[in-house]
């Protein structure tokens, strides 16, 4: 997660042209993207929380899970050079060898520093569901597609230069604001990316599997389909800290390529396990169940609307046009223009049109 925010986020192809760009300096990372706040969740837990993001380009958070013998961390980050710098502060927090990398799910935003724990660790057990290590390793994913993330970025530096739309239309100006952001960032990304190689998933489990860090537990779980085809979800019961992935992403949630009727089943399950520490796939650290209740409630209005729809023979066209969700957008976005247009393009527009297709064909297939 086609929508831009997927193509954007999730592996990125930019030709070098943008170097044009009023701003833009050679091999330096706009500040987004450079800083994460580390935070400890319990004694030997801590999380990178990274940035609310300025444009498309997003990182997730990411999460160390310290033993008596040896380390779990969950998820690798988009940015290559911050994975490294992530990577340092494990080695500065503990001399123990990290010997497991969960993916929570496939999006590159999560993945994209796998190779570099591999590096750093080569005997490193990269851990995913079997849905998660697919998407990953087949040749048309749209992890390994650059061709294809290549036709979106002409697409907007065509629609900056004209500064008219695909409809045609004169583009705001927040929206070249917002397209100049999407392609100075794309600049950056792009070499960074090309020289990382890919790390799939080595280790799948099926519904849960246990890993003994020497003194803590730590448990996998395949909750249900949601976000993806293959969430992990990644339980600390010693310390009653919960890692989501993107089944719980603030301050709005993502439904690009998602699945939404079982996704209310499986945050329904999410919430019945016993956290009192919840880190999203991103966001702040959260230690109530407010938010993730609320993201359920959203998903259900959702699917409740799209079934109804179907039902009375409303199109999909009318329907994305006629969807009501303002209550859960003013409850998630307030004011911020930035996360209004997150929640009506990322969430509103995309979910409506899965719960559609889910109203009328039953559980998808695809991811598209």
């Amino acid at each position: 997660m086609t929508a831009l925010i997927r193509i954007a986020c999730c592996t990125v192809a930019v030709v070098l042209f943008f170097a044009c760009i009023a701003g833009a300096a050679e091999n330096q990372l706009p500040a987004v993207f450079t800083s994460y706040e580390t935070v400890k969740l319990a004694d030997g837990i801590y999380a990178f929380i990274a940035p609310e993001p300025v444009a498309a380009f997003v990182s997730g958070n990411s999460v160390v899970v310290i033993g008596n013998d040896g380390v779990l961390v969950v998820d690798s980050g988009h940015v290559p050079s911050v994975t490294k710098r992530m990577i340092a502060d494990i080695t500065r927090l503990t001399n123990k060898p990290v010997r497991f990398l969960v993916n929570t799910h496939w999006h590159p935003d999560h993945v994209s520093g796998n190779s570099l724990y591999r590096e750093q660790w080569p005997g490193i057990a990269i851990v995913s569901t079997p849905g998660t290590q697919f998407e990953l390793t087949r040749p048309d994913s749209l992890y390994d597609d650059l061709t294809e993330m290549n036709k979106y970025m002409p697409m907007i530096e065509q629609a900056l230069a004209s500064g008219k739309g695909q409809s045609g239309q004169p583009l705001t100006n927040e929206q070249k604001t917002y397209y100049t952001q999407i392609l100075l960032e794309a600049k950056f990304m792009y070499p960074e990316l090309k020289q990382t190689p890919k790390a799939p998933p080595t280790v799948t489990f099926d519904k849960q599997m246990i890993v003994d860090l020497g003194g803590r537990k730590v448990q996998i779980s395949f909750l249900g389909r949601g976000n993806t085809a293959g969430d992990a979800v990644i339980y600390v019961p010693d310390a009653k800290v919960l890692m989501t992935g993107d089944l719980l992403v603030a301050p709005t949630p993502f439904a690009i390529g998602s699945f939404i009727d079982e996704w209310i089943v499986t945050m329904k399950a999410l919430e019945s396990i016993d956290a009192t520490t919840i880190v999203p796939g991103h966001g702040p650290v959260e230690h109530d169940k407010q938010y993730m209740e609320l993201v359920t409630q959203a998903l259900e209005s959702l699917s409740q609307q799209a079934h109804a729809a179907v039902k009375q023979g409303v199109s999909l066209e009318q329907f994305q046009k006629s969807v009501d969700m303002v209550r859960f957008r003013a409850q998630m976005a307030g004011d911020n223009a930035d996360r209004g247009r997150n929640f009506d393009q990322y969430f509103v527009a995309t979910g409506a049109g899965r719960a559609y297709r889910e109203a009328k064909e039953g559980p998808l297939k695809d991811e598209n």
